[in-house]
């Protein structure tokens, strides 16, 4: 049914109850009598793995095996065929760049249950799990590609060292934060910057210039080997020249010292316009949309509460683990972190905004996680003056059910796992939520970090 839903009758966000009704009716419909009738189990399974998200705008297992090993569906082995398999459930979760430790337990779940079906034997499983992680990504098994790619150039052996050195160099920064060399294009800028902090060592600025040759080749065999579009690559140079002039820049002392200005000053400015709002307290009613029982929670902010700072409450108050992003919306206006731009409608960055700044009269929704599409309705409901003229967290009022699972499959998923966990749709246990929730917050704002 899974098929069917992802490539005949994608769900629509502004249906109403009866169209969505009529939709679950041609999903079973269609999963019955169309596609199992015109299509083998096979043919709907390979529908299935060539449509599904993969973790970000990765789509299919044929981007997969590219993106992650860099090699064709056909190449993979057992324990990256394994991996990808188990991203199918979570694959934000499982991403075995940011969490290689989570996606090694889930390649070994994996590795398990074919073990009991039959498809492969205990040794070949036992050989599967000694496989880490790190050495199947394509981040790291491309230093071995590189360098047949720097000699079949014809390289001097002296350039072909010093190249392959930069890249190693490199693609283990990109790992030390948690990215590899392909998630965030312009690291490279950061890497040049913090060279001597890093190395505790500073090259002349011939060597650095042998450095910038060296990232260009590299950035050329990323572009060889299409795991860089020509856009990609123009911006990875563009990084690269930026960091070298910006090392080079006699004024560079000067223009750190503008910008700490400017930021202090903007601090200060914010400061000023959120003062207004710290004597007023306003009472919030946020319910997660299209959920039955209703799941819900009345609390109290202070009027010179951040909106960033609000989402995190909110996503906390439903048990959200922060994993993923989301957006603030009134009307056509999107508030935003200010590293999003989502491209439509009037854009506002939601750290320049407050809940002073809302009007009560209009009603907000913030939506969790572009897969899941988790939306949650947020409704002003008073405001009244503060006894003391002091900024305040996040009070509970009241409030019903346990929150949300990520990575389940939404609303739905949601729905199905509370038959097996009636927990989920329990009255809150007030005393425990006011004990777990400020924890909770401080946990997911160091996630948007």
């Amino acid at each position: 049914m899974q098929t069917v839903k992802n490539n005949l009758t994608k769900k629509d966000t502004t249906e109403n109850k009866i169209q969505k009704i009529v939709r679950k009716f041609q999903d079973v419909y269609l999963s019955v009598f169309f596609m199992e009738k015109k299509y083998s189990k096979s043919e709907i399974l390979e529908m299935y793995v060539n449509d599904s998200c993969l973790g970000g705008m990765i789509y299919g297992v044929g981007e997969a095996s590219k993106y992650y090993f860099g090699k064709s569906v056909s190449e993979l082995t057992l324990p990256e065929a394994a991996l990808l398999a188990g991203m199918y459930q979570a694959p934000n979760k499982y991403n075995p760049y940011k969490y290689p430790e989570t996606a090694e337990a889930r390649r070994d779940t994996v590795l398990s249950l074919m073990v009991r079906h039959g498809y492969i034997t205990e040794d070949e499983k036992k050989m599967a799990q000694e496989v880490s992680i790190e050495s199947m990504l394509a981040g790291n098994n491309k230093i071995s590609d590189y360098q047949g790619y720097l000699e079949s150039r014809g390289k001097r052996e002296s350039i072909v060292d010093r190249d392959l050195d930069c890249a190693a160099d490199y693609i283990g920064y990109c790992e030390a934060l948690g990215e590899s060399v392909l998630d965030d294009i312009t690291l490279v800028y950061h890497y040049l910057i913090n060279y001597e902090k890093l190395h505790n060592d500073r090259p002349t600025d011939t060597g650095f210039h042998s450095k910038s040759d060296a990232f260009r080749e590299f950035g050329k065999f990323l572009r060889a080997e299409d795991l860089f579009s020509s856009e990609d690559y123009d911006l990875f140079v563009q990084a690269i020249s930026q960091g070298i002039k910006d090392l080079g820049s006699k004024q560079r002392m000067y223009h750190l010292q503008r910008i700490i200005r400017d930021m202090q000053r903007q601090v200060r400015n914010q400061r000023e316009h959120a003062i207004q709002y710290v004597n007023k307290q306003y009472t919030i009613y946020v319910e997660l949309s299209d959920y039955h029982p209703k799941m819900w929670r009345r609390f109290t902010v202070s009027g010179d509460t951040r909106l960033d700072m609000l989402c995190f409450a909110i996503l906390a108050a439903f048990n959200a683990d922060g994993h993923h992003l989301f957006e603030l919306h009134q009307g056509n206006t999107h508030y935003q972190l200010p590293i999003l731009d989502s491209g439509f409608g009037q854009s506002k960055d939601i750290t320049q905004s407050w809940v002073g700044d809302c009007n009560l009269d209009h009603e907000y929704s913030l939506v969790y996680d572009f897969g899941d599409m988790w939306n949650f309705k947020i409704k002003f409901e008073e405001v009244k003056p503060k006894r003391l003229p002091a900024h305040t967290g996040p009070q509970i009022v009241s409030g019903f059910g346990n929150g949300i699972l990520d990575d389940i499959g939404g609303v739905e998923g949601l729905t199905q796992a509370a038959k097996d966990d009636p927990d989920i749709n329990a009255p809150l246990n007030i005393p425990k939520f006011k004990n777990q929730w400020p924890r909770q917050i401080e946990k997911i704002r160091r996630s948007y970090e």
